[in-house]
């Protein structure tokens, strides 16, 4: 068996002469190297010089060709280096015809993510021997860098406004076009996503409230509505206080409107055994993905989330939506933290990253502080500075909601509806703030619109409370 030679770098040398030699035959040529090629990516150092100037030519709206480049390169003095006149029209003559430019370039892209892995992976390598750093910090960043390799998206760093402008009134047209009140990911919740467009990519979105008001319960819904739409998307959800199976069940029944109380204890009538059934195989079908390891740390939840995307990738699908219960059950990456406020602080900035990392919208749940039942407190309404254990959700969060319930802190007033619930906005980014009115079906813990016309069974007397 033949040895490997690890002493020369993956590499194609003629396809980097190919992708040159096409380029100085034909504009349109140019205009696709440069579209799937960067500097960085040719190994071979005077053919980075050569693209470097046909791109700086380019640039300039001049032809690119012998002459020119030529002229570019004795200006920078290099044209010597790469062997005059005579190195270009070599180029030239290595290809009979531009066509096959793609074809030449993938190579070249091939090659250098082909080292750019090798880079990754000797620097792993070094910090293990190191022996610096936690091995949990390593992995996480291992896992980052691959991940950037294999997405091999360039990075032009700064953007000019100019690139900006052509962007953003391409937005502005596809949108008049499309004339859609949601861009985002619905939640499901007409009114709410009226006042939100949706859940954006990259957003951290915040849902927090007081125990027993139905803060994971919205989180359920909304996990519902997404994997069970006309066009379904799929959902990661870590559940740090449930098992996997509460988590089904509670889903199940509210999808299939029985009573979750009478699901629990069997007592629920026959024909809504059919109900259940049918839910449970609408569900199985889903793109819902569920984890319930208790105590994660936000390495884990980031671990987890890239490796799913990934797989996902494979199969020619994505990864749209991560929705987290609850954060303060979360634990940062060190235990050295000298408090629990710079661990959540640590938590809130690691979901947000992730959220950019993946594209993708972040829904994490949160408590509140006892604060909105003070007795002193004028409004039990729940504001910004209720958040519990620091300031940092309110900075890093993109969207804040709270879910408010009157009927929670009035439960001897019979004159309180006590399906009514508010959908509090307190902090919109990219939006507006407001409070959006909806019904809380408690026995199913489920939060429909304010105006929906489901059929609302009373709930028994003393019937048990769910978040």
């Amino acid at each position: 068996m033949a040895q490997l030679d690890v002493s020369l770098p993956p590499q194609n040398i003629e396809a980097e002469a190919a992708v040159l030699g096409s380029m100085l035959i034909e504009r349109n040529a140019v205009e696709k190297a440069l579209d799937a090629l960067s500097e960085r990516d040719f190994y071979q150092e005077t053919h980075r010089r050569i693209f470097s100037a046909m791109a700086a030519i380019y640039e300039r709206g001049e032809a690119v060709d012998v002459v020119t480049v030529a002229a570019e390169l004795k200006k920078s003095k290099f044209l010597d280096e790469i062997g005059g006149m005579a190195g270009l029209t070599a180029l030239v003559h290595k290809v009979a015809t531009a066509a096959h430019v793609d074809y030449y370039a993938r190579i070249v892209k091939n090659k250098s993510i082909l080292r750019e892995l090798i880079s990754v992976a000797t620097g792993v390598v070094a910090e293990c021997y190191q022996e610096a750093k936690d091995p949990s910090h390593i992995l996480d960043e291992a896992q980052e860098a691959v991940l950037r390799v294999s997405e091999k998206q360039v990075s032009r760093g700064i953007a000019t406004v100019e690139e900006l402008t052509h962007e953003v009134i391409a937005q502005i047209e596809a949108a008049h076009k499309r004339k859609a009140a949601v861009t985002g990911i619905s939640s499901g919740l007409r009114d709410f996503d009226r006042l939100t467009t949706g859940f954006q990519k990259s957003d951290l979105i915040l849902i927090a409230a007081r125990p027993s008001q139905g803060k994971t319960a919205l989180a359920l819904n909304i996990a519902s509505n997404v994997v069970l739409s006309k066009e379904p998307k799929s959902v990661l959800f870590f559940s740090m206080e449930m098992s996997k199976h509460a988590i089904m069940e509670r889903m199940i029944a509210a999808e299939a409107g029985v009573d979750l109380q009478k699901v629990k204890t069997g007592f629920f009538p026959r024909e809504k055994w059919t109900d259940l059934t049918n839910a449970a195989a609408r569900f199985s079908e889903s793109p819902l993905y569920v984890v319930d390891t208790p105590g994660l740390s936000v390495l884990n939840v980031r671990s987890m989330a890239r490796q799913l995307a990934v797989d996902l990738r494979r199969k020619g699908k994505s990864l749209d939506l991560l929705i987290l219960d609850y954060l303060q059950l979360m634990r940062g990456s060190s235990s050295r933290m000298e408090s629990r406020q710079q661990e959540v602080s640590e938590i809130s900035r690691g979901l947000k990253y992730l959220a950019r990392d993946l594209n993708i919208p972040v829904i994490a749940l949160s408590q509140l502080s006892r604060r909105p039942e003070e007795k002193g407190r004028s409004d039990s309404r729940p504001q910004l500075s209720d958040l519990r254990e620091s300031g940092a959700l309110e900075q890093d969060a993109d969207l804040v909601a709270f879910i408010y319930r009157e009927a929670y802190y009035k439960q001897n007033d019979p004159s309180v509806d006590d399906k009514k619930a508010e959908i509090i906005i307190s902090k919109q980014r990219q939006g507006p703030t407001g409070i959006v009115s909806v019904m809380f079906l408690r026995q199913y813990t489920r939060f429909v619109d304010a105006d929906s016309r489901a059929d609302v069974e009373e709930p028994a007397p003393f019937q048990a409370q769910f978040d």
